[in-house]
């Protein structure tokens, strides 16, 4: 069986549906396949995130759950930020993916359900549709102008296209989804150090309503032999200042879930195939965040390849559009991320303390723009102009970020793991 359309996108998550959405919004056929039975499920993000960057996704205030306090833990330390006015958030991951789906039908896409992308369908080495096993158990090949990997970290097309190799850097994280009637549902935790989340972090994100996402995880082959789900099961053991919150929860979901965290690519297109989101490492290595980062490339490519088609011109060099307006707007700021991911990554529980010493030097709104991974020259400089004692860490840990090979030294080990931040998408 075979079917003919403008564009294809693979995967019905944040960067699928909002690049069938911009697509279909240029007046071309778009057909979105996912492979599970319903949007939005399994869930394999804790859904972190920033209130001023959902407003200007357009993204409605049901959505998410304001939090007004941050607190970070470290072996020895404990910073907490209070904003009257809360900055960050937690997603409901679920509503957000559904709500990106009506948005995508409403422009004009159409989704298919249980419908699993397989390969690539190549013709003189240019991608013009993949082939699919649908519902039935039928494989269909569904032909198309461009196709648009939004499969996430399997990024099926791309990989076997050729576009690039399987990630081999990867954060894995398990969470818990608790009832949890004690805990404070205006603050949200991030945990490192070696005892709770070795080359990685843990976290607690309340949702409203009682509910609140405790997860950890980590970095692979970072700790290859550590197992994100065991540290789960004994977080409150790990952390006693947590079991008074956790007293009385239980797990109402389970999730788990593989982010990359790699370089940001130096590639997305090839004749036929664009990726996005997941699919093409687009999102922060820092903290592991992609939900936003996923939408907003979906939207870039779904609007370029919509443009191309309409214009009578998908050629690479059309469809590089995409690619050149990608990294005006997110490449530098990812490529910090990454190189800082790099170096934390092999953070000792020691220069963890340190490094939430040094956090507690900064205003609540400067830890924000930090973690948010705005790096802008400006914001850069605000830094450490307000905080002389940045400039030597920022130094070493930022501006060196961009230059290759400029390695700061790292002070001897002082445990018997290392720890880091980046892990679950969305943490």
């Amino acid at each position: 069986m075979q079917i003919e359309t403008s564009v294809v996108i693979v995967g019905g998550g944040p960067a699928g549906l909002a690049a069938g959405e911009a697509a279909a919004q240029q007046g071309v056929d778009v057909v979105i396949l996912e492979r599970q039975g319903e949007i939005g499920y399994p869930i394999h993000t804790s859904g972190g995130s920033w209130i001023s960057e959902l407003k200007a996704l357009g993204i409605p205030s049901h959505l998410y759950h304001p939090v007004g306090t941050a607190i970070f833990l470290s072996p020895n330390r404990e910073v907490a930020f209070h904003y009257p006015e809360p900055v960050t958030c937690v997603l409901d991951v679920r509503g957000l993916y559904q709500y990106l789906a009506q948005q995508a039908i409403a422009a004009g896409a159409r989704i298919e359900l249980k419908t699993f992308a397989q390969t690539p369908i190549l013709e003189d080495r240019k991608v013009v549709g993949v082939t699919v096993k649908d519902r039935l158990g039928q494989s269909v090949a569904y032909r198309a102008k461009v196709v648009i990997d939004a499969s996430g970290f399997s990024s099926i097309i791309a990989t076997r296209a050729g576009l690039h190799k399987n990630f081999e850097r990867y954060g894995y994280g398990a969470e818990y989804d608790l009832y949890a009637p004690n805990y404070d549902q205006d603050r949200v935790y991030l945990i490192m150090g070696s005892k709770v989340a070795p080359a990685g972090y843990a976290w607690l994100f309340p949702r409203g309503n009682g509910r609140v996402r405790v997860g950890v995880g980590i970095l692979k082959p970072d700790a290859d032999s550590e197992d994100a789900r065991i540290y789960l099961d004994e977080i409150a053991r790990r952390v006693p200042s947590l079991a008074p919150m956790l007293a009385s929860a239980s797990p109402v979901e389970y999730h788990t879930g593989l982010f990359p965290s790699e370089a940001p690519p130096e590639k997305m297109v090839l004749p036929g195939l664009v990726a996005t989101g997941d699919a093409a490492m687009q999102g922060s290595t820092l903290v592991g965040e992609g939900i936003r980062y996923a939408i907003n490339a979906g939207r870039i490519a779904g609007r370029v390849v919509g443009e191309s088609i309409k214009q009578g011109d998908w050629s690479p060099r059309a469809l590089s559009r995409y690619e050149d307006e990608w990294r005006g707007k997110y490449l530098r700021d990812l490529q910090i991320a990454w190189r800082i991911n790099q170096r934390i990554a092999r953070f000792t529980d020691r220069q963890w303390d340190k490094g939430l010493d040094l956090l507690k030097t900064l205003t609540p709104d400067q830890a924000a723009l930090l973690l948010k991974g705005d790096f802008s020259p400006k914001i850069f400089f605000n830094l450490v102009t307000k905080n002389p004692s940045l400039v030597r860490t920022l130094a070493k840990y930022s501006l060196h970020a961009l230059l290759p090979g400029k390695e700061p030294k790292e002070e001897s080990a002082q445990s018997t793991r290392p720890s880091a931040a980046p892990t679950a998408e969305g943490a």
